[in-house]
């Protein structure tokens, strides 16, 4: 429904120009175009709106962890591990890094998006644990380092002392050679 999505593009708009603390249903109105009475036939209150992005977000983050664990099947290169693990959390945040920051940041989860998160991140786990079976001492504990690493930078998406993003080409090359490096190296 173009109201709903109306509203939902400008609560995230405020969210990465502002933050958590800007946010109130009269200026989501007003962004999205709206009248208050039709945000609150929606949504009853602001919370509800950020909690429609962020499962929204986290649908999307499963359904990327859906499409790329299949990657790492047939015994993969340290190289192709990083490449899908990395490609797999620039894309989940390419699109709004501002957004992600706040989500991440200044946003707290419902018990439910805590739970949606936790099995998230101990099925990428356990996906690239298997994957680095062959080469690894302790697989898991490498994993967690990797899946770890890869989210907290790509939420905290680098951003210049103007406010500008980082690229996506540049994002990807930088995890990439930190991750691989830190997965090849010999102690």
């Amino acid at each position: 429904m173009a109201t709903v999505e109306a509203i939902l593009e400008a609560a995230a708009r405020i969210l990465a120009e502002a933050g958590w603390a800007a946010l109130n249903t009269n200026l989501i109105a007003k962004r999205a175009g709206v009248s208050i009475g039709s945000v609150y036939e929606y949504f009853p209150d602001k919370r509800a709106i950020v909690d429609e992005i962020l499962n929204r977000h986290l649908a999307r983050g499963e359904a990327l962890f859906r499409e790329s664990a299949n990657d790492l099947n047939s015994g993969p290169q340290p190289v192709d591990i990083v490449r899908v693990l990395v490609s797999g959390f620039v894309t989940l945040h390419r699109d709004d890094p501002h957004l992600h920051q706040v989500l991440s940041s200044e946003v707290a989860l419902t018990l439910e998006q805590k739970m949606r998160v936790a099995a998230l991140r101990a099925n990428t786990i356990k996906r690239v644990a298997l994957a680095l079976a062959d080469d690894s001492d302790n697989p898991h504990i490498t994993a967690t380092l990797l899946v770890d690493t890869a989210d907290a930078l790509s939420h905290r998406w680098l951003v210049d002392a103007a406010g500008t993003p980082a690229s996506e080409k540049i994002m990807t090359n930088e995890l990439q050679k930190m991750l691989y490096a830190y997965l090849t190296c010999e102690p």
